[in-house]
Formats: C-alpha cells, sequence, structure tokens
C-alpha cells in the first residue's frame, strides 16, 4: 500500500487553524502528519512553547485519525555558544552544525528527543542535515576529536592538512579508511544513544532520518544502517534524497527523470526488507510559482510505477503561507487520483525490465585519484549518477538489480562490478575503460593517452551526421585490431574517436563512449544520435532487445515492467515541448493493448501514441493472445 504522509510546519497549524489544515491533508489522502519543529531551540522558553504546541496538535490530528510523526533537525543549533562544530576536511568551521562525537551535543539532542516523545509522537524523523557533506566548503569531519579518532585507529600522527591529502587523492589507503570508519561510528554513536534515551520515555515510538547524498558512502556508514539502529525494536524507516523542486533550476545538474532515477537507486541499496521508504516529494520551497504541481505529479506517478517505495513524503502544503492559499497542489492530486490506480492496477504485479545500471553504494573508500583521464574529483558528487542521466534522457528505460537487457558502468562504479557483469554486453565510459583494462578486461585499448579538447562536432561514421560537441574532453588514445569506429571528432591533434565497439577474445562486448563524464558536460551524451546509438548496439552486445524504446524526444522517460502475462510501458515527458505522436517501439510483437492516460494504435512491435503534454504522462499495457 502506497501510504502518502504530508509535512507542515508545526508553529503554523494554529495559525492557519487546525481545521483548515485538516480539510487541506484529507484533499491528498494522507494517513500520515509530520509536524516539522524546525531546529532545536536552546532558549527553555521557546522550547517549552514548541513542545507544547506539538502535543496539542499531536491530540488533534491523532483524534482525527492520521498519524503523526514529529520531524527536526539533527545538527543544526543556531547562535551555538556549548557545543563543537563540525569542520570540512579543508578545516573550515561550519556554523550551526554540531560534531557527532560532542557528548555534551549528544546528551542534549538526546534530552530533547525524550521531550518530543512526551508529546505523543507515533513518529521521529530527522531531517537530511544527518550527513558529512554539503554543508560547507568540502565533506566533514575533521574537527580535532576526529582527527585524534582518526589517529587512534591508524597508530599515527597526522595533521588535517595530511589527511585531507590521503581522502582526496591517491589510492585506497588506511587514512581514508579511518576517516570513513571514523565518520561512521560517530553517526552509529549519535543514533545509538537517541535510541536508547527514547527507548526511556516509549520503547514503541518509531525513530529514523531523511537520508541525504552522502550517507550512502563519505557518511561511512548508511542511510539503511542507520535507519535500523534507530528504529530499535520497531520498524526502520528511512526517507530517500532526490526531489522535484531539484529540476526547478536543475540543482546539481539533475532534471526530473534524473533524481526519480536517483530515489531507484538508493531503494535498490536499501535491501528493502522490513525498512520503511518513502519518497521524497518535495516542492520546496512551494508555492507553484517555486515549484509547478507538474514537476511534483510527475515525481510521484513515476515512483509509483517503479514501486521502489512504500509511499512518499508529499511537500503539498505551503510552510509559511495560510493552508488555503496555495491549493494548486491538492488540486492536482485529487484530478490525478484515478491515474494513480490505473498506475498500481498496471505496473504494481510487474518487475521493471531494460538497461542495468551498476553504481556501487561506497565508491571513496577504493577509488584513485587522480588517474590519467580524471585529475581531480568532486567526492561529494559521485552520488550523482552520470550513467542513469544518459540513459534516462535517451528514452533507454533502466533497472537497478539483476542482469538487465545488457549493463551500464561509469568511471568508478567499473572497480566494483564482478566478472559475470561483464558477460552480458557493457556500455561503459573512458574512466571505466581504464579501469577495467587495469583490472585485466580487454575492452579494445592499446594505449591511453592525454585529455583534450574535442572538435566542434562529433561525426557519426554510418550517416555522417554531426552533432555538436561543444568543448567536451575526449581522450587521444589508440585502439586495438577488431575495434570498430561508430564516430568521431576533429581536433587539433587529429581525429579521435568518440565512440567504439569490441569485442574481445573472450567475447565479451562494449560499447565504449569516449567521454569524461565526471564533466559538467552532457552533450556528448545526451543527443539523438546517441539514443538511436544505444539502442541500436543492444542487441549486438548482449543478444536481447530493449523493451520498450522512443526516439526523437528529449527527456521522455520511459519505464517497463513486466510479467509472464503482459508488459506495461509508462512515458513521462519531463521536458517543455510537447511529444507529437512518439512512436514507441517494443521488444516483441504484441496483438493486445490497453491505454492509461493516452489513446493510440498497436501495429505489431510498434506503438504510435497521441501527444504527450510537457510534463504529461502516458502509459499502455501490452499482451499477447493465448494461442
Amino acid at each position: 500500500m502506497y501510504k502518502i504522509s504530508v509535512p507542515v510546519s508545526n508553529i503554523n497549524v494554529k495559525h492557519n487553524g487546525r481545521t483548515r489544515t485538516l480539510e487541506e491533508l484529507r484533499r491528498f489522502n494522507a494517513e500520515r502528519v509530520f509536524l516539522s519543529l524546525d531546529k532545536y531551540e536552546t532558549d527553555d522558553v521557546k522550547r517549552r512553547e514548541a513542545l507544547t504546541e506539538l502535543a496539542d496538535n499531536c491530540r488533534f490530528f491523532k483524534n482525527n485519525g492520521f498519524e503523526v510523526g514529529a520531524w527536526l533537525w539533527t545538527f543544526w543549533i543556531k547562535d551555538n555558544d556549548w557545543f563543537t562544530n563540525m569542520r570540512s576536511i579543508n578545516g573550515t568551521e561550519i556554523k550551526e552544525f554540531m560534531c557527532p562525537k560532542d557528548e555534551r551535543f549528544i546528551n542534549f539532542a538526546a534530552g530533547y528527543i525524550q521531550d518530543v516523545v512526551r508529546t505523543g509522537v507515533d513518529m521521529i524523523m530527522f531531517d537530511d542535515d544527518f550527513r558529512y557533506g554539503f554543508l560547507s566548503d568540502s565533506p566533514a569531519c575533521l574537527c580535532d576529536a576526529h582527527i585524534a579518532e582518526i589517529n587512534r585507529i591508524t597508530g599515527e600522527q597526522s595533521t588535517r592538512e595530511e589527511l585531507e591529502k590521503h581522502i582526496v587523492s591517491g589510492g585506497k589507503n588506511k587514512f581514508r579508511d579511518a576517516y570513513l570508519k571514523a565518520n561512521g561510528d560517530a553517526f552509529r554513536h549519535f543514533a545509538s544513544e537517541i535510541r536508547k534515551a527514547a527507548n526511556k520515555v516509549n520503547p514503541d515510538v518509531r525513530i529514523g532520518a531523511c537520508s541525504c547524498m552522502t550517507s550512502w558512502d563519505i557518511d561511512g556508514t548508511d542511510a539503511a544502517e542507520l535507519s535500523e539502529i534507530l528504529a530499535g525494536d520497531t520498524q526502520p524507516f528511512v526517507r530517500l534524497i532526490g526531489a522535484p523542486y531539484w529540476a526547478t533550476s536543475g540543482a546539481w545538474g539533475n532534471n526530473l527523470q534524473d533524481v526519480v532515477e536517483l530515489e531507484r537507486m538508493e531503494s535498490s541499496w536499501t535491501g528493502r526488507g522490513n525498512i520503511e521508504i518513502m519518497a521524497e516529494g518535495d516542492a520546496w520551497p512551494r508555492p507553484r510559482t517555486n515549484c509547478p504541481a507538474s514537476f511534483l505529479e510527475g515525481f510521484d506517478t513515476a515512483i509509483r510505477a517503479a514501486g521502489c517505495t512504500d509511499g512518499i513524503l508529499k511537500y503539498g502544503i505551503d510552510y509559511y503561507s495560510n493552508a488555503d492559499y496555495e491549493t494548486g497542489y491538492a488540486l492536482f492530486h485529487e484530478r490525478n487520483r484515478s491515474l494513480y490506480s490505473a498506475i498500481d492496477k498496471a505496473f504494481g504485479d510487474k518487475t521493471c525490465c531494460g538497461v542495468r545500471v551498476y553504481e556501487s553504494m561506497n565508491k571513496l573508500s577504493d577509488m584513485s585519484m587522480p588517474t590519467a583521464i580524471n585529475d581531480s574529483v568532486n567526492i561529494e558528487r559521485l552520488f550523482f549518477s552520470k550513467a542513469a542521466r544518459t540513459l534516462a534522457y535517451n528514452s533507454v528505460p533502466t533497472v537497478y538489480s539483476g542482469n538487465g537487457v545488457c549493463g551500464i558502468v561509469f568511471d568508478e562504479n567499473a572497480r566494483h562490478i564482478c566478472a559475470d557483469d561483464v558477460k552480458n554486453g557493457l556500455i561503459i565510459d573512458i574512466a571505466a575503460a581504464e579501469i577495467l583494462s587495469q583490472r585485466g578486461i580487454d575492452v579494445g585499448i592499446e594505449s591511453l593517452g592525454q585529455m583534450t579538447q574535442a572538435g566542434q562536432y562529433e561525426r557519426f561514421l554510418n550517416d555522417s551526421n554531426r552533432i555538436l560537441a561543444d568543448g567536451a574532453s575526449v581522450c587521444k588514445l589508440k585502439l586495438k585490431p577488431g575495434a570498430v569506429v561508430l564516430s568521431d571528432t576533429e581536433t587539433q591533434s587529429g581525429v579521435i574517436p568518440v565512440s567504439f565497439r569490441y569485442e574481445n577474445t573472450s567475447g565479451e562486448r562494449f560499447l565504449i563512449l569516449n567521454v569524461n563524464t565526471r564533466s559538467d558536460r552532457d552533450n556528448l551524451l545526451k543527443h539523438y544520435a546517441r539514443s538511436r546509438q544505444i539502442a541500436a548496439l543492444i542487441p549486438w552486445l548482449s543478444g536481447k532487445k530493449l523493451p520498450a524504446y522512443s526516439y526523437g524526444n528529449p527527456a521522455l522517460y520511459i519505464l517497463c515492467k513486466k510479467n509472464d502475462a503482459s508488459m506495461a510501458v509508462g512515458l513521462w515527458n519531463f521536458f517543455a515541448d510537447t511529444a507529437i505522436n512518439p512512436v514507441v517501439e517494443l521488444d516483441d510483437e504484441y496483438s493486445d493493448i490497453e491505454f492509461i492516460n493516452s489513446s493510440g494504435t498497436l501495429d505489431g512491435d510498434k506503438v504510435c501514441l497521441g501527444d504527450v503534454p510537457a510534463f504529461g504522462f502516458a502509459g499502455f499495457v501490452v499482451s499477447r493472445r493465448n494461442k
């Protein structure tokens, strides 16, 4: 059952009027409300006021049939004069964010949580500052206490400057491992102490946290592990990271399809099990002038279809204004109720199919910096999957478990795939090609030279079509006999292959993209010719076909799911233009079709759909008649 939770500002409920807030919550079919407390209150009077308000609001919503959670920041204290601040690995003091190694702060936070538990809430969720990254100019934490712990682990007496160098350069080393262990141990200890404190008041209260980008690597632990520690003997829960509002500004280079892929990736890392997973349906800062409802609905429907979460934290009520000021999110939710049901019916009993995206949760520990391809790295950015972005933009469906119809692996992820992953055919970037070559896997490269700027165009040899390269980086290289160049670029250093295919003597096949995917430039990854090239080569790579594919519409996101009887295909047009009569190519001929929020025709292995408006959804289920 897909559960809808809605957050509201605890202090704004009274201002709005509880009844008006209640009416808005019911329009979302919400079963759970999270009351946001914001930062810790260090002033005793303000703290009592906030907690009294929380108790009153909790009682009201419980009496009206809601499960009630409290939501507060984890380490954030304004105007701190008592506790130790985190420090980034560059040495910058991170104002207002406390270090979890400070036992005085742990005692303060534990007491605060006990007071929150006493208000009667069913759940407590820490906000997404439960992290060491994206707080300052570089990841944390190298405060004095963390440095002392790292030195205890390594048996050395390293300075902050020496540790920073070991963390962000060189290969795998004991100092980087000690940094990750110290980070993880501090978070695990904090979570354990919070759970112990809560148990003294009410062992049945559920406690969890919002994950963040670094929750899956740099923090030295992961959101799933922390959720289990915080849960104690209750059911663990975690809210994933990746929100619709990121797409309003392209935060960290993300478009709407990218945040859907991120949440699918994170969900695969949790191992699911008993953990309740919530999607981050954040439309911050609201109202719709800042984040359109179509972004939130597109995200919600895609997550529902993927089946990667147990529900959504749907930020549909404005935190600051009256509850009836911005009603557009609720209006769109109400309008889409029948669509939610249709998506649940079509996709709910099926399994995702497509290209397997290989993304390792832990990259930092084993990575090597610099390499021939990459001379530097922003380690926080390793979370964002360029492989998934490439496929999602180019209308190629993906999976995050199993082999898929073939695989795709970029950059540092190539250190973590196993031999069997290679046998199903791989799409790789030049950084992965370098790593696989070092691992003794023949990918068709005789030697690698320097990175250089591509020429004006990428030229495709099959039809002489030219695509603007616009300053992207490619690597000078010498190919082995048998490598087939598919496209090239004319540089000042001569003609350099941009894409080529290769089969080695073990029968392992590769499509190699000579592209620096760690760069912010995606113009050699996201274009129609690349989309068609990937789709066309998959049968050669693995002997299989894409379950569904559509050519010629930017960011037309496709998700496919199958069971023994049928295949469901969803298309989300996450682009500003209408997708005019998109044609969907299928993996086989089908005889029957049922359309969802769309119309069109089925002709064997092709479906011609009606127009899909900007940020609209179209779907269908195809099957074969029993013979």
